[in-house]
C-alpha cells in the first residue's frame, strides 16, 4: 500500500520531492507550464504544514558538459520565483557542500530547488543508474521524501525509486490524481472503450497496443503508426514515416483483432514534409512519391461512427503532424469530436496533450495525463517503478 501524502506526517519536516520540470522548452522560452503548475498543490500543502521544501527534477538528455548549459533549471526556477507564491531559492548544483550549505540552512516554509538531478549522469549515470550513493546523499538532505513526479515513475532513477529507500515516504496530490484518474483504463468497465492511437513510431508502443488491444472495442489509428499498419496491410505508404521492423507485428495483430483496429480510408499528402502543398487521396491512391501528413475527411467522418458510441474514450497521439497548419486538421477535427462527447475522455500525455491544449479543448476533457511515458507504462503494465518503491502496510491509494 501507498502513503498519502495527506495522511503523512509531515509537519515542520524538512521534505525531498521530486518533482517533474521536464518541460518544453526553447528559445528562452517555457512552451508550456502545465507540469510546473501541477505540482503547486502538493508543495502549498507541506509550506502550509510549516515544512521546509527541497524540490528535485531532470531536465531534458544531459551526455556531455556542453549540454549543461541548455539543459539547466535556472529558468524554471526563474518562472517559480516570478510567480510570488513561494520563498524560492536556486542550487546551481545537485551535489556537494553548497548543496549541503542551503539545505541545512533551509527555513521553514522556504523552497529550494535543485539542479537537474541529470547532471550527476556525468560522473557515471548516477541518477540513471540508480546509484545507492547518491540516493542515499540526496536522502540525508531532508527527514521525508514525496514522489509527485509521475512522468518519471517509469524510470528507476536514484532520485525516483533510490530515495524512498532510506526515508519515509509518500505520494504527492499529482502523482496521486494521475493513478486515481487512468484507472478506468486499468481496469475497463465502461463500453464501448474507444482508443485513438497516433504518433510517430509503432515501436515505442508495442506493448501498450498489445495491452489496449485486449481491452479496447476498437483502436482507431493515425500518424507513423497508421502508416505501419496500412503497409503491412499491403497499401503503399510512399516516403511515409513508418516502422519496418514492426510489420510484421502489425500484421499479426490485424490477423488477431480484425474487428478491433480501424485504419483511415484517405490521407492528406504531400511531395514532401516540408512542402506547403498537400491533396487528399484514398489510402489506394498513394504512390511512392507521396508523403502522408495526416489523415482525410472521409477518415474523421468514418472515426466519428465509432466515437459516437463510445463511453469511454482514451486519447494517445495525434493523428497527423499537427504542428503544421497543412496537417493539423484530422488532429483538430477528431479533438472536437472527441471533446463533445457525452462520455468520459482521457487523453495521454505527451503530444495529444500538447495538440488538446493548441486547439482549446483542455476545459472539455475529463483528465489530461502529465505523463507521457510513464501515462503508457502504467496502462501497459499496470504499475510503475516509482509505484512499487512506495508500497508500505499504510493506506491503498485505491
Amino acid at each position: 500500500m501507498i502513503t498519502l501524502l495527506k495522511n503523512a506526517d509531515i509537519a515542520n519536516k524538512q521534505v525531498i520531492v521530486r518533482v517533474d520540470y521536464n518541460v518544453p522548452y526553447k528559445n528562452g522560452e517555457i512552451l508550456d507550464t502545465k507540469k510546473i503548475d501541477s505540482s503547486f498543490e502538493t508543495i502549498d500543502y507541506l509550506i502550509e504544514n510549516s515544512c521546509s521544501v527541497i524540490l528535485l527534477s531532470h531536465f531534458g538528455r544531459v551526455k556531455t558538459e556542453e549540454d549543461k548549459a541548455n539543459n539547466s533549471l535556472n529558468p524554471i526556477y526563474e518562472y517559480i520565483k516570478s510567480l510570488n507564491k513561494y520563498e524560492i531559492k536556486f542550487c546551481d548544483t545537485p551535489m556537494g557542500d553548497k548543496l549541503n550549505k542551503m539545505a541545512d540552512e533551509l527555513k521553514e516554509k522556504e523552497v529550494l530547488l535543485v539542479e537537474n538531478t541529470r547532471f550527476m549522469d556525468l560522473k557515471g549515470k548516477l541518477e540513471s543508474d540508480n546509484d545507492a550513493q547518491l540516493a542515499s546523499y540526496w536522502a540525508d538532505l531532508a527527514e521525508f521524501y514525496v514522489d509527485d513526479a509521475f512522468g518519471s515513475m517509469h524510470r528507476s532513477h536514484a532520485s525516483v525509486t533510490g530515495i524512498p529507500k532510506f526515508l519515509p515516504s509518500a505520494i504527492g496530490f499529482l502523482a496521486e490524481k494521475e493513478i486515481t484518474n487512468l484507472a478506468p483504463i486499468i481496469d475497463v468497465k465502461e463500453r464501448p472503450f474507444v482508443v485513438i492511437m497516433g504518433g510517430a513510431k509503432l515501436d515505442d508502443k508495442i506493448s501498450l497496443i498489445y495491452n489496449l488491444i485486449e481491452k479496447a472495442d476498437y483502436l482507431l489509428l493515425g500518424g507513423g503508426i497508421a502508416n505501419t499498419f496500412l503497409k503491412a496491410a499491403g497499401f503503399e505508404v510512399g516516403s511515409s514515416m513508418y516502422s519496418k521492423e514492426s510489420l510484421d507485428v502489425a500484421s499479426s495483430i490485424m490477423q488477431e483483432f480484425p474487428d478491433k483496429i480501424i485504419l483511415p480510408k484517405d490521407m492528406i499528402v504531400s511531395p514532401t514534409y516540408s512542402a506547403s502543398e498537400y491533396t487528399i487521396k484514398s489510402i489506394k491512391e498513394i504512390v511512392k512519391d507521396d508523403v502522408i501528413g495526416d489523415i482525410g475527411t472521409e477518415a474523421v467522418n468514418n472515426y466519428k461512427k465509432f466515437l459516437e458510441k463510445a463511453k469511454l474514450v482514451f486519447v494517445n497521439g495525434t493523428v497527423g503532424i499537427y504542428e503544421k497548419k497543412e496537417f493539423s486538421n484530422g488532429t483538430n477535427e477528431i479533438l472536437r469530436i472527441v471533446s463533445n462527447l457525452p462520455c468520459k475522455k482521457i487523453v495521454g500525455g505527451g503530444d495529444a496533450a500538447s495538440a488538446v491544449k493548441k486547439f482549446g479543448f483542455e476545459d472539455k476533457m475529463d483528465f489530461i495525463s502529465t505523463g507521457g511515458g510513464a501515462t503508457l507504462t502504467y496502462i501497459a503494465e499496470g504499475t510503475l517503478p516509482g509505484i512499487e518503491v512506495l508500497k508500505s502496510e499504510q493506506e491503498n491509494i485505491n
